[in-house]
């Protein structure tokens, strides 16, 4: 038994239709007249928490409306989800709600558009699992993938920014300045060398303005970076204000022990790659050199076992 082309485009058309209203309605853009009323009718009291948070994301994006219905409540995950976002330069409250939003989308949505096309084109259901479960699969994945990509950028260019801004920190902790200061110092004359860590140490700078304790909001900067320089020259300065150590001398220290670590990491670097590079010689450059050396032998012995 065959569908006719028009039933098929009927059955499209409807379900991507009721996809549509479906998804509209778990974001909360379309209400039930009776559900405006009661809204109307309820005191003007102050909301809880939970309720302005969503009164707030409603205010942003459908995205998060989606997300907020499916973002996990438990505290711990919720932590742990935040801290990788912030890894990811994400730090707004709404960022986990985009996050399992886009997650949400990129899950479903490519599947029943992989299914839909292969649909079209005639296939049997059989053939239409392996691609639409790979193309589910693919779409769970990408925005994790993509939080680890861009976490492993911001990380780098960090760690290649952090020895410019450690030694005018030096330069300015020796001067007089306090540490306070001097990191202000440093996020006012750096700020066009290394965007990512000056955009952390003011953030840092703020918080501590703001009344957080310093060494609290240093080590908030070393676990949101996860970058393991900053982390020890976070331990370097909380350990140091405790038990009454010059801060100028452990930086001192410190950074001569950066230097030999960042040496160490660039002949390591060099001695990979020699490894690294025989999968382009052996894939790219040796066929090419073995067709220019051995073509014309090849084809001269070829004339002459044909002219034989």
């Amino acid at each position: 038994m065959t569908i006719e082309p028009m039933w098929i485009g009927i059955l499209s058309f409807a379900s991507v239709f009721f996809l549509i209203i479906g998804l509209a309605a778990v974001a909360r853009l379309i209400r039930h007249p009776v559900d405006s009323r009661l809204e109307r009718l309820r005191p003007n009291a102050p909301a809880a928490s939970t309720n302005m948070m969503y009164t707030e994301v409603n205010q942003q994006s459908i995205v998060a409306n989606l997300g907020q219905r499916v973002a996990p409540t438990d505290p711990f995950k919720r932590s742990m989800i935040k801290l990788r976002l912030a890894m990811a330069g994400y730090y707004s409250e709404a960022s986990i709600y985009n996050y399992w939003g886009i997650k949400m989308v990129t899950t479903f949505i490519p599947p029943f558009l992989v299914f839909m096309l292969l649909t079209m084109r005639h296939l049997p259901a059989a053939y239409t699992v392996m691609p639409v479960l790979s193309a589910m699969g693919i779409g769970l994945l990408l925005p994790d993938v993509f939080l680890f990509l861009r976490k492993r950028s911001r990380q780098d260019e960090i760690f290649k920014g952090l020895p410019d801004a450690l030694d005018l920190l030096l330069v300015c902790v020796e001067a007089g300045l306090g540490l306070d200061a001097a990191m202000q110092k440093v996020c006012d004359e750096l700020g066009l060398g290394c965007r990512i860590l000056i955009e952390e140490l003011q953030l840092t700078c703020t918080a501590i303005r703001f009344g957080q304790d310093r060494n609290e909001a240093l080590h908030d900067l070393g676990e949101r970076t996860g970058v393991l320089d900053l982390k020890s020259l976070v331990a370097v300065l909380v350990q140091a204000d405790r038990f009454g150590v010059s801060i100028g001398q452990a930086l001192r220290v410190h950074a001569d022990d950066m230097r030999t670590r960042r040496r160490q990491r660039a002949e390591e670097l060099a001695a990979k790659t020699t490894v690294k590079l025989i999968f382009p010689l052996v894939l790219f450059i040796f066929p090419a050199i073995f067709v220019v050396l051995g073509g014309p032998a090849v084809i001269r012995i070829m004339e002459n076992f044909m002219n034989r």
